[in-house]
């Protein structure tokens, strides 16, 4: 046989790329759902880049006319390779390099590294949330066990159990109040759990492969702001405090800062006081804690201030301790000691053993007895058989002092006195074996040695540089909280 003409070479060639055009206009539809129509496209036949194929002549158009006229009689959803036109030829070959650009961005080894990360994270996120059944949160009651919580939520025992064996913090450290979150998988299996001890902290517990926990503590950074905030006395001073969103903390601290000035249980309704506080925020909400710097009481018409210095202690606006402190001797020189502080002392007298609850001060007759702190007369009193002239001094609600075997008294009861006032003169009065006095040092109503016990609020004087840095301070303060209390509504 002779070799094949120009002409039939050229069908020939034409009819292998028709086959190759099907197939990957196939691979196209089934990618897109579309295809392009002959009529759309461009006159040649082939693409250039494909150095095998030639195009086609006006010739060899006008013989590809009749194929043209059977491919249209064709079932156009299910082409036959032999039906299709030159035309198609070109137009399936442009799909096809598209095909083969799409195949090349859809290649998951050509992906960007992130891209993949991506869609692994949302493939692991969308697997986390078809195991995630049931979420629960519940406060710390009184009394509660962790165990007791997550059985109460249908869990065995033996998982709070584990969680505590594993973290001995749930058993000394759960506390009334508190929020716990946990989530259970499909299984009914706690896979987390989010205890919160307070608004500065989260702890989280994860189960493990090897159903055990692993645990993250994250902590929450606060801000402190300095504030001025107003309050008025409804019902007592703490709660006045809570209403701002101050806890009991910052109230005590204030009541102490002021009790040596006024009896804060004698504050009335409609009594006013500003606070400067140093507030501790997270997440631009308060917490509760406070540390005061300085207050201003109205209590009718008298004005009270205690103001901080630089070394913690309170001061009125004149630079006068607010804490006013305790002398160790009532009186302004050293005594003598003629009997110490002795529980199992054995009287001198009587001869029977009982407590000796203070220090006798061997001192000459009408010697000059002092207060040994700012207070209020509480008793003035006789006993012939025992103390003898005595008086009971209250120094706020936990600190007493107690006198006796005076000569003469020189206050009375309910009078007020300040550290340092003389108050009596000292004698032999009642049962006693020579002048002295009888001094003792009363803690919430017990007896502590007066020459050991640690005296509440020394005063610590400042030194002259202080005092003016402070009396600079608290009339620039002063002058805030002034105008703050007569503003407030």
């Amino acid at each position: 046989m002779g070799s094949p003409s120009k002409k039939t070479q050229r069908i020939v060639w034409s009819s292998i790329a028709v086959i190759v055009s099907l197939v990957a206009g196939t691979a196209l539809h089934n990618t897109y759902g579309t295809h392009t129509t002959a009529s759309s496209m461009p006159p040649h036949t082939l693409s250039a880049k494909n150095s095998m194929l030639t195009p086609i002549s006006e010739n060899d158009q006008k013989d590809a006319t009749a194929a043209k006229s059977d491919q249209n009689t064709a079932d156009d959803n299910t082409p036959d390779s032999d039906d299709l036109s030159v035309d198609d030829i070109n137009g399936k070959d442009d799909e096809v390099e598209q095909v083969e650009d799409v195949s090349d961005v859809a290649d998951e080894a050509s992906l960007p590294e992130n891209a993949k990360t991506a869609i692994d994270n949302l493939l692991d996120a969308t697997e986390q949330a078809r195991q995630i059944t049931e979420q629960f949160t519940h406060t710390v009651q009184k009394g509660d066990t962790l165990s007791k919580i997550l059985s109460d939520s249908g869990l065995e025992d033996h998982i709070g159990h584990q969680l505590v064996k594993q973290f001995p913090e749930f058993e000394t450290q759960l506390r009334p109040g508190q929020k716990i979150y946990w989530t259970l998988n499909n299984d009914g299996k706690l896979m987390y759990l989010n205890w919160l001890p307070s608004n500065r902290e989260e702890r989280i517990y994860i189960r493990t492969p090897q159903n055990t926990f692993t645990s993250k503590i994250i902590k929450q950074q606060s801000e402190w702001k300095t504030q001025i905030l107003h309050g008025n006395i409804d019902h007592s001073f703490v709660k006045s405090f809570q209403d701002l969103g101050l806890n009991s903390i910052a109230a005590n601290q204030a009541s102490s800062a002021l009790q040596w000035q006024t009896n804060m249980r004698h504050l009335q309704k409609g009594d006013k006081f500003t606070i400067e506080v140093s507030r501790e925020f997270i997440n631009n909400k308060p917490t509760g804690r406070a540390d005061v710097k300085a207050i201003h009481l109205r209590t009718g018409k008298t004005d009270f201030y205690a103001i901080q210095a630089a070394n913690g202690r309170f001061y009125d606006e004149y630079g006068n301790s607010t804490g006013k402190g305790f002398n160790r001797y009532p009186f302004n020189f050293v005594p003598r000691i003629s009997s110490p502080f002795n529980l199992h002392r054995r009287h001198p007298i009587t001869g029977v053993i009982r407590p000796h609850k203070g220090v006798d001060f061997a001192v000459p007759m009408g010697t000059r007895v002092l207060a040994t702190a700012d207070g209020v007369i509480q008793k003035v009193a006789f006993q012939a058989h025992g103390a003898g002239r005595y008086i009971v001094i209250r120094h706020s609600r936990k600190y007493q002092t107690v006198y006796m075997h005076l000569h003469r008294i020189l206050v009375r009861a309910g009078q007020k006195v300040k550290r340092g006032q003389e108050i009596a003169l000292s004698g032999n009065s009642g049962l006693s074996t020579g002048p002295h006095l009888h001094y003792e040092f009363r803690i919430n109503g017990q007896p502590w040695n007066p020459m050991s016990v640690k005296l509440p609020n020394v005063v610590n004087l400042m030194t002259d540089k202080q005092r003016a840095q402070f009396l600079a301070l608290a009339k620039k303060v002063k002058k805030e909280l002034t105008i703050s209390t007569n503003t407030t509504k």
